[in-house]
């Protein structure tokens, strides 16, 4: 493969999501060139996929979140109008969380990292890394033009899959070791819903409308328990209750395949809500993901494992 151009960087970080962000931005105030390198269109993975994903919500405690996070969410409270606050979570055994506008929280945080001075390349993916004295030292690139490579000092992994590390050799285990990893998840919005008549019903999983529909053959049977909570603007509602099993996270064909099944039972529940679930009959979907949101897939054996405790 024939390589014109090449970038220099005293860091890379692969991937735009989350933790990409993060340590782009610390490392950009550290006043180093940066490059922060996403596959697509947006900044923010997951939240920025699945619109309306929750920060801190399995965490029950009164800090949700800290460092840079902690700073993005002070930014969007304090806006006019607020663009973020914290709620209490609507279902059973999650902790406090924060809910905020997702467009104005993706553009703020591209906005962090202008200021940090990171150089930010959407639309372009990994293809390899260039491996000197057991390190990588340079990383092949490709966008729209043609392939690129970028040769930096220190190469972060924030891929969420672990790609270009396990490319250079990491060793590493998917799931829990035995071929099995948690389900993915497909979420919409509902906009229009009476939320003072949907969240007043006793249970919050909403079982026994549930368990109607799957015996009626009108909703999948994993829908046992439909995951509703409160969206940012009032009358919407983030949907994440569509769960697909057993599929390969690393796999781009099976991550089709699980997108298209996934957006099928998204269409069906999103009918079901409306028709049987009090509150939503004057509701419609919206938002709906463009990709499975993937939980889990390697599990890169690196220098420190962490623990519950941690």
């Amino acid at each position: 493969m024939k390589i014109d151009r090449c970038e220099e960087a005293d860091v890379l970080v692969v991937g735009g999501g989350t933790a990409g962000f993060g340590a782009a931005v610390a490392a950009g105030r550290k006043g180093l060139n940066v490059v922060l390198l996403e596959a697509t269109s947006k900044i923010g993975g997951v939240m920025a996929f699945c619109p309306g994903m929750p920060w801190g919500a399995a965490y029950p405690a009164g800090k949700i979140v800290g460092g840079l996070m902690a700073e993005l969410t002070s930014r969007l409270e304090k806006m006019d109008p607020p663009a973020a606050e914290k709620r209490p979570c609507t279902l059973d055994n999650f902790g406090p969380e924060i809910i905020y506008d997702h467009d104005i929280a993706t553009l703020t945080m591209f906005e962090m990292l202008e200021d940090a001075g990171v150089k930010v390349r959407l639309g372009a993916s990994v293809i390899s890394p260039q491996i000197d004295d057991s390190a990588i030292s340079a990383v092949t690139c490709f966008d729209r033009n043609g392939p690129f490579m970028i040769r930096a000092k220190i190469v972060i992994d924030c891929s969420g899959d672990g790609d270009i590390s396990a490319k250079a050799g990491v060793p590493y285990s998917i799931g829990d070791g035995n071929g099995n990893s948690m389900g993915m998840t497909v979420s919409f919005h509902m906009v229009g819903v009476d939320w003072d008549t949907t969240f007043q019903e006793p249970d919050p999983y909403f079982r026994d409308y549930a368990a109607k529909g799957i015996a009626e053959g009108r909703l999948h049977k994993d829908l046992a328990k439909l995951y509703l909570m409160k969206g940012f603007h009032r009358g919407s509602v983030f949907c994440n209750s569509v769960h697909i099993r057993g599929v390969d996270g690393t796999d781009p064909v099976a991550i089709g395949q699980a997108t298209q099944e996934g957006r099928r039972r998204c269409h069906q529940l999103s009918q079901f809500l409306r028709s049987d679930i009090p509150g939503f009959s004057n509701a419609y979907m919206t938002l709906l993901s463009p990709t499975v949101g993937v939980r889990e897939t390697r599990k890169l054996e690196a220098l420190y494992k962490l623990t519950g405790e941690d």
